[in-house]
C-alpha cells in the first residue's frame, strides 16, 4: 500500500511539475517582445470568415476566416529573434455556412468581393480545342461524354476542369441551363451563356464571380473569344479556374 502511495505521490509531483514549467515557459514567453510584437501587428492580417450566400437552391461560396497562430509564429521568428511580416503563421477556418456543406445546391457565382471570373467553353472538335489552348487562359472545357471517351488520352493529360452532364472520372463539375440541378454527383454550376456578339454581350453582364459560357464552332469564334478575354484582363477580372472561383 505504502509502495502504491508512493508511486501516486511521484507521479503528481512529476505531473505539476511539467505543468509548472509549463506555465512559467507560457509567463516568459508572453513578456517576451518578440510575441508582444506578434500580438500587437496579428490584427493586421486577421480576417473574418463569410458566410457562403443560399438563395432557394443557389449558392454564392463565402470567404475562409484567417487567423495568425501566435505561437507557432513565435517559435519561427525566435529562431532569427527578429519579428518578420513574412514569418507570420496562418491558420484557415471556413465559413459556417460553406459550399462543402451545401453540395445540393447550384452555384452561381463566385465570391464577389474577388474580380475573378470563370470561362467555360463548349466545344466538340479536337483541333479546335488545341488552338484554343495555346493561350493558356484558364479556361473550363463543357465536353460531352462521348468526347471525353472519344479523346480520353489527350484530355487527362490537361490541367483544365472538365464541365460534363454526364458522370466521367475526368468530370469535376456538371452544369444546368436553368435552376435544375441534374447531377448529384458533382458539384453543379449555371454559367451566363453568351451566344452572339461576344463583345458587347460579355461587358454588359460581366461583374466580379461572373461564370460565363461560350461555344466555340470554327476559329473565328476563337478570335472573338480571344479578344473579349484580352479586354477583360484590361479591365483587371482575374480569368481563373473554377476551382479558384469557388475557392473559400
Amino acid at each position: 500500500m505504502k509502495n502504491l502511495f508512493n508511486i501516486v505521490l511521484t507521479c503528481l509531483l512529476i505531473y505539476f511539475s511539467f505543468y509548472y514549467t509549463n506555465l512559467v515557459l507560457t509567463y516568459i514567453k508572453n513578456k517576451d517582445p518578440l510575441m508582444i510584437e506578434i500580438k500587437n501587428n496579428k490584427d493586421k492580417y486577421e480576417i473574418k470568415a463569410h458566410d457562403a450566400i443560399i438563395k432557394d437552391n443557389t449558392i454564392i461560396p463565402g470567404i475562409k476566416g484567417v487567423k495568425v497562430n501566435t505561437t507557432k509564429s513565435y517559435l519561427k521568428m525566435k529562431k532569427i529573434n527578429t519579428y518578420l511580416d513574412t514569418m507570420l503563421v496562418f491558420d484557415y477556418y471556413p465559413p459556417n455556412i460553406s459550399i462543402s456543406n451545401n453540395l445540393d445546391k447550384i452555384i452561381i457565382s463566385g465570391n464577389k468581393d474577388k474580380n475573378n471570373i470563370s470561362i467555360l467553353i463548349d466545344i466538340n472538335d479536337l483541333t479546335l480545342l488545341k488552338e484554343l489552348l495555346k493561350n493558356d487562359n484558364n479556361y473550363n472545357l463543357i465536353l460531352t461524354s462521348t468526347f471525353i471517351d472519344t479523346n480520353y488520352l489527350y484530355l487527362k493529360e490537361l490541367k483544365n476542369n472538365i464541365v460534363s452532364l454526364n458522370y466521367n472520372k475526368l468530370v469535376k463539375y456538371s452544369y444546368t441551363n436553368n435552376f435544375t440541378k441534374k447531377n448529384l454527383e458533382l458539384p453543379t454550376v449555371k454559367p451566363y451563356f453568351i451566344t452572339s456578339n461576344y463583345y458587347y454581350n460579355t461587358l454588359k453582364v460581366v461583374e466580379n464571380g461572373s461564370i460565363l459560357a461560350y461555344k466555340i464552332k470554327n476559329i473565328k469564334n476563337i478570335k472573338d473569344l480571344n479578344l473579349i478575354v484580352s479586354k477583360l484582363k484590361n479591365l483587371n477580372y482575374n480569368l481563373v479556374s473554377l476551382d479558384t472561383l469557388i475557392k473559400e
